[in-house]
């Protein structure tokens, strides 16, 4: 039995909220960390060796951190819009004690991390390793762990793929607690990632709108080539996410080039997110190129002469959420990710997916709606949802929600995350271990803004797995649990399990009538799927399941 351990963790340098469509990012910094059964002392050794050189990292009580390792060369000049190439090799030892700058982007509603304040860098393929020492609390290996190394989490940030970093995260209570060792990354974000043209397409074979996924996917080949030298286990990684990380990690169990390159993933509040189709992401691609203008034959070379400063002013203002995201319908992302769940095109490694019960109140304030009157709600329902207005407005009744934000935010939840959720769920369940939850904390402690309770909010989970410096440490009401969430993702890493000693049982998900985990301030415990699918609507939404609101 693997124990449920309780070692306490230092504040770190981290982030606040990288939330996805249009929301939050936060703070970076380094973590702490512990061991398990089977590490070797060269764990604490501030030197690690890679195939590009020795890297020097910082030492402190109970972990180590490497940061802003180049995991590729820097996608400048001709590299702009092509596939992640080789980093260069260095002699001596790399300093490692800083991280690498973030990608290109405008910057997040809640700033104060690396990313927080925007950049217009394209050179920020780097990632970030945390390790635990030798000396620290122990956890005992699955029997097919590869000689005692370390289970790998490696972290996908979310932004509504236009913002954040890898380093806005801590994950010292992850590394402390769980025994793991921890990867950060940045992918470039974005019109610099996610921009397709058919020009663009014509260069190489993985085609154009895709350059992002193709960096998370060098990262996870730099994680399988050099982990073991950090005491790390490359058979036995997890890939997990927020927001756009999460639409990410479930892009990758679909996406045929990152087969093999991670053996579980963990998706929160995103998987089943919706990018554009690559026949969409090309026109959004030739209006931003006619924006710029860039036409004609050479259009490609005239966007590369353009500095990543006016690619991202014009890119910014350019259609709403998401519109800058992985493109399907190409040889990187062949489908969307919920068509390719429910077909079983999917690489069917454990799961461990999930939302927060009121996702779409961050949107709702993020977009100012959460002061409208009462007299604007069928306005503000026709705008986002067109004729199916006066259906939804029959479903959610203004009088059961008490104000306008409110309800938008409910609908906001169950049509784009909830009953998406659900319905991946069930189909991954057919071919895979899939375990689910909600995340239910009326009282997350999220920033207080313009006087409206985000409760159990898009990315409200976040300081409850990771350290987050602009909210300080959790209140005493939330570590309980913190703890448990820390146990179960971590034990998951560990062998595709999250139950362990000292959390309460968490039940598979299978298609059908099952459980889900509900993650609430009094101990996780049960949730009937037909209760939370009863909460969220997901009758009504389950006959519209392709509409797309409109901001």
């Amino acid at each position: 039995m693997r124990s449920f351990l309780r070692r306490g963790s230092a504040v770190l340098l981290a982030a606040v909220l990288a939330a996805g469509l249009a929301a939050c990012s936060g703070d970076s910094g380094n973590s702490s960390g512990s061991s398990t059964k089977g590490a070797v002392d060269e764990l604490d050794a501030p030197v690690v060796t890679t195939e590009g050189g020795a890297l020097r990292g910082a030492s402190a009580e109970g972990y180590r951190s490497f940061l802003g390792v180049p995991f590729a060369a820097p996608p400048v000049g001709p590299l702009r819009w092509r596939p992640p190439q080789p980093a260069a090799k260095w002699s001596g030892e790399r300093d490692a004690t800083q991280p690498g700058s973030a990608c290109v982007q405008p910057g997040s509603i809640v700033s104060g991390g690396d990313s927080g304040n925007g950049s217009t860098t394209e050179d920020c393929l780097y990632l970030n390793v945390y390790t635990p020492t030798a000396g620290t609390a122990r956890r005992t290996l699955p029997e097919q762990a590869d000689q005692g190394k370390l289970p790998v989490m490696v972290w996908i940030h979310g932004g509504s793929y236009i913002n954040g970093a890898g380093s806005d995260y801590g994950p010292g209570r992850l590394v402390t607690q769980g025994g793991v060792i921890v990867v950060t990354i940045n992918y470039r974000l974005g019109a610099m990632g996610f921009l397709a043209l058919p020009g663009l397409s014509s260069e190489q074979p993985l085609g154009s709108g895709t350059y992002g996924l193709l960096d998370q996917q060098a990262a996870l080949r730099w994680v399988q080539k050099n982990i073991g030298n950090f005491g790390g286990d490359a058979k036995n990684v997890t890939l997990f996410g927020e927001s756009a990380g999460g639409g990410s990690v479930c892009a990758q169990m679909v996406s045929p080039q990152a087969k093999g390159l991670f053996a579980k993933a963990i998706a929160e509040s995103g998987c089943a997110l919706r990018g554009p189709t690559q026949a969409r992401a090309e026109q959004t691609g030739a209006a931003l190129a006619a924006k710029l203008g860039c036409r004609g034959a050479a259009v490609v070379t005239c966007l590369r002469a353009k500095s990543p400063a006016v690619i991202r002013s014009a890119s910014s203002s350019t259609g709403t959420s998401l519109t800058y995201a992985p493109a399907s319908g190409g040889p990187v992302l062949p489908t969307d990710m919920e068509s390719a769940f429910d077909r079983g095109a999917f690489q069917d490694v454990p799961l461990l997916q999930g939302t927060n019960h009121d996702e779409g109140r961050l949107f709702i304030l993020s977009l100012g709606f959460q002061s409208l009157g009462p007299e604007l709600y069928a306005t503000a329902l026709q705008r986002a949802t067109g004729s199916l207005a006066g259906q939804i407005a029959a479903r959610y009744p203004l009088k059961k929600y008490g104000t306008v934000g409110d309800a938008l935010g409910a609908i906001v939840t169950d049509a784009t995350f909830s009953c998406p959720a659900l319905r991946t769920n069930e189909a991954a369940a057919k071919r895979t271990k899939v375990y689910a939850y909600e995340f239910n904390d009326p009282n997350a402690p999220l920033p207080k803004i313009a006087g409206y309770p985000l409760k159990a909010a898009h990315a409200a989970e976040l300081p409850y797995l990771f350290d987050l410096k602009r909210l300080g440490a959790l209140p005493p009401a939330a570590q309980t649990l913190s703890k448990q969430m820390i146990a179960y993702w971590t034990s998951f890493a560990i062998d595709g399990d999250p139950n362990t000693d000292g959390a309460p049982k968490w039940a598979e998900f299978s298609p059908g009538g099952s459980s889900l985990q509900a993650l609430v301030p009094t101990g996780a415990k049960p949730l009937e799927a037909s209760d939370f699918a009863t909460d969220h609507n997901c009758d009504f939404w389950a006959q519209h399941p392709t509409l797309s609101l409109r901001s």
